[in-house]
């Protein structure tokens, strides 16, 4: 993980896409970068890093030219990497509860960890998912498109060749971006349309003077199994678990086919941001996913025809169109524990139960950011399509 300190200020852990790492999130510089806009507004700001990427790389027996290292998809980054570093963090922090922010497949492993460890939900104070990934049947990426249609054939081919690793990180990579992707480089809208292909096309809101920034961060490694994962959910339609095959799922899950992940454990608070022209998360898969998550606050579409996948981190009007709602969205959450906390003080108190000093001063710190909350954004479509008000 990477950190933005702020000692004694209220933790949120952000957690980045598939073939992406922590710099996501403040690549965009102190502006628009999510990771800064954060730490301005007073959090303690964490930023994890997926298992196998560029940061990520460190086992206690394994090296990762090992075949057994990368033998992971998400759902082991949601069972036992998300709940380590969410201990880890609260354990440094002294919090009980922390904000979690997901891009991509970093919202699929909070749906994992939810079904899988659902105790944790009691460590989380809410959940802001943006561009969310679980149903993705209907996925548009012509990439991902042809991933399902050669599905059997993909993994076949990587498992008699041993290749485990997908698109690291490379010297070769990094040099080359920087080369092929600058601003005087005849080729920089090449580079451009590799990205749209995948995300979305939207060229109004890509600062092209920071493509080989990007693009020397990313893309920074994935496992081959995590790929083979997600092409099973496109191809199935369901969120569900690894198929392994009929005969080890019935000795892994005791059935034939993998079972779906339970989002009816994902009992927090959350919020969806997702747009319309997102060529790997569909408008239905939101809408399904929406009606199966038992507490929705807020399920926002962003206001912008051509707002793609990787605008949710890197468009130049990301604070204005997103990253506002979503603080706001976090303020609502904390004035309403405020709110019935306070009703607990009162409670306490009156029944002669003392509160220790920590605890007092970890109200007044959240009484006082709560009150320093920007007010520039409306939300009177804060609860449209949602099924749980925090204005009560």
């Amino acid at each position: 993980m990477h950190r933005i300190p702020k000692k004694g200020a209220q933790p949120v852990l952000l957690m980045h896409g598939i073939l992406d790492t922590s710099a996501t999130w403040v690549l965009m510089g102190p502006k628009s970068g999510l990771g800064y806009v954060l730490s301005d507004l007073g959090y303690d700001v964490w930023m994890g890093n997926a298992r196998g990427n560029r940061y990520s790389k460190n086992h206690t027996s394994l090296n990762s030219d090992y075949v057994e290292f990368w033998d992971f998809t998400f759902h082991e980054m949601g069972k036992y990497d998300l709940p380590a570093n969410i201990d880890y963090i609260l354990a440094n922090t002294g919090y009980d509860q922390l904000h979690y922010i997901g891009h991509s497949q970093g919202t699929a492993v909070f749906w994992v960890l939810c079904s899988e460890q659902p105790q944790y939900t009691q460590k989380i104070l809410s959940m802001h998912a943006l561009a969310p990934i679980a149903y993705i049947a209907d996925m548009k990426s012509p990439l991902f498109r042809t991933l399902v249609l050669f599905l059997d054939f993909f993994t076949a081919a990587s498992r008699m060749l041993r290749i485990t690793e997908f698109m690291p990180n490379t010297k070769f990579l990094v040099d080359h971006s920087q080369l092929v992707c600058h601003d005087n480089a005849m080729t920089q809208e090449v580079c451009s349309n590799i990205l749209f292909l995948v995300a979305g096309y939207n060229s109004e809101q890509l600062n092209k003077t920071m493509l080989p920034v990007m693009l020397s961060h990313t893309p920074s490694g994935a496992s081959i199994k995590q790929l083979e994962h997600f092409g099973q959910l496109m191809k199935s339609g369901h969120f569900r678990k690894f198929d392994r095959g009929y005969l080890r799922n019935q000795l892994e899950y005791n059935r034939m086919t993998p079972p779906d992940y339970d989002l009816s454990k994902v009992k927090v608070p959350v919020a969806l941001y997702y747009s319309m022209n997102d060529m790997l998360v569909s408008t239905t898969g939101v809408d399904r996913l929406a009606r199966e998550l038992p507490q929705v606050i807020d399920k926002y579409l962003v206001p912008m025809e051509q707002f793609n996948h990787l605008d949710f981190l890197w468009a130049i009007d990301v604070k204005t169109l997103v990253y506002n709602r979503l603080i706001r969205n976090l303020r609502r959450v904390e004035n309403f524990k405020l709110k019935h906390a306070n009703k607990g003080l009162q409670n306490m108190a009156t029944a002669g139960v003392a509160i220790s000093n920590n605890n007092l001063q970890k109200m007044h710190a959240l009484a006082t950011a709560s009150n320093n909350t920007p007010n520039t954004l409306p939300l009177t479509n804060a609860n449209a399509n949602a099924n749980v008000n925090l204005n009560a």
